[in-house]
């Protein structure tokens, strides 16, 4: 979200937007503006994350799946914070009933760093302090009912951690790519109930520009039904993925639940569209299968109605089409799931499994 940049420095010089590579960062004397070393450890408010409370373990999933990436660097966090405040030499995480002090945003990552000369430049974050609005409508559940992104009346405080959490680690917004750092509440994962809040691949590629890919093991390929749609500023927008005609043109639809459900015919060729993302740190050439469920849980244990391969770098998400046919065995007037699971035969050792199956619903005629 909204982020403010306060520079300690002597004879500043121009710091300015990367936007060579995919993910965006600032820069300083050309040189990358990011933490010295590979960690930064953050302190939780104990009043804000008290312990055992849903905020903490959000908190704490949060911190998770930032440091799920391929790159050399981590966040450790620390809860019962007591002495919380901005530009006090601690990295530290509150919520705050000061809607001014954050402009109205929903929460801001204020960092402060510094760009120098002194017999040569100096450069770098010094601190980070991430506060959330404590008046905006959050809600800590993964629950996808309770969610914007698929009708709820909340904010996801998950997808919007995530997003403050990769300005702590030096990346800026981005407009161009389907994002986290972009529009971040619909940065989401779902596959049956659960939405799952992620980094995504190209801020995870930022990370690895920023800090150096890891020696260790990390491999992650994913799915979701969510794709880039456009630019809101410095924000890129998002929207669901949708099925298509054989054409590619718009099958008629309906909303339930907070999703789109569109409408097929049996034994109707129809375009499936997802988005595939390689969040790990070497180039995959995952199998994928493509299914339809009797519910919102797409699994290899569903009817089989296609399969494939994708080639996956890591650098921005992949959204593509597969031509399909609708079984004619499916029943007229049922609701039905149309999806895949990708990396099917498990041959990826994959850091998580449980970002490869998405899904589409679907109401047969």
């Amino acid at each position: 979200m909204k982020r403010v940049i306060l520079l300690s420095a002597l004879l500043l010089s121009g710091v300015v937007s990367q936007v060579a590579e995919a993910a965006a960062w600032r820069t300083c004397d050309g040189k990358k503006i990011k933490w010295s070393g590979n960690s930064a450890t953050v302190r939780a408010s104990n009043v804000s994350f008290a312990s055992g409370s849903s905020y903490t373990s959000a908190l704490q999933t949060v911190i998770s799946r930032v440091n799920d990436n391929p790159s050399k660097f981590n966040f450790s966090l620390v809860t019962g914070d007591t002495s919380i405040g901005k530009n006090n030499g601690q990295n530290e995480t509150w919520f705050t009933n000061d809607s001014g002090s954050l402009d109205g945003a929903p929460a801001v990552a204020f960092s402060w760093t510094h760009c120098y000369w002194l017999f040569g430049w100096h450069y770098g974050i010094d601190e980070v302090d991430v506060v959330f609005n404590n008046n905006v409508s959050y809600t800590s559940t993964n629950n996808k009912t309770s969610l914007w992104p698929y009708g709820g009346g909340s904010r996801p405080f998950r997808t919007t951690a995530v997003h403050e959490f990769g300005h702590a680690m030096g990346l800026l917004h981005e407009n161009r790519y389907y994002n986290i750092m972009g529009q971040d509440w619909d940065h989401i994962h779902a596959n049956g109930s659960t939405a799952r809040a992620y980094l995504g691949e190209d801020a995870a590629n930022g990370a690895v520009i920023l800090y150096g890919t890891t020696s260790g093991n990390m491999e992650d390929v994913a799915l979701t039904h969510h794709k880039y749609l456009g630019t809101s500023g410095e924000y890129s927008t998002h929207t669901p993925t949708r099925l298509y005609n054989s054409s590619g043109g718009n099958l008629s639809s309906f909303f339930s639940g907070g999703e789109r459900v569109h409408r097929v015919n049996k034994g109707q060729t129809v375009q499936l569209e997802l988005t595939a993302e390689n969040n790990g740190k070497s180039f995959q050439s995952p199998k994928i299968r493509y299914y339809i469920s009797t519910n919102n849980i797409i699994s290899t244990a569903d009817q089989n109605i296609g399969t494939g391969s994708l080639n996956l770098t890591r650098n921005v998400p992949y959204t593509f089409k597969r031509t399909l046919t609708i079984p004619s065995s499916l029943n007229s007037g049922q609701n039905y799931w149309i999806g895949a699971v990708i990396d099917y035969d498990n041959a990826i050792s994959e850091s998580t499994g449980s970002n490869n199956a998405t899904y589409i619903p679907i109401r047969v005629n």
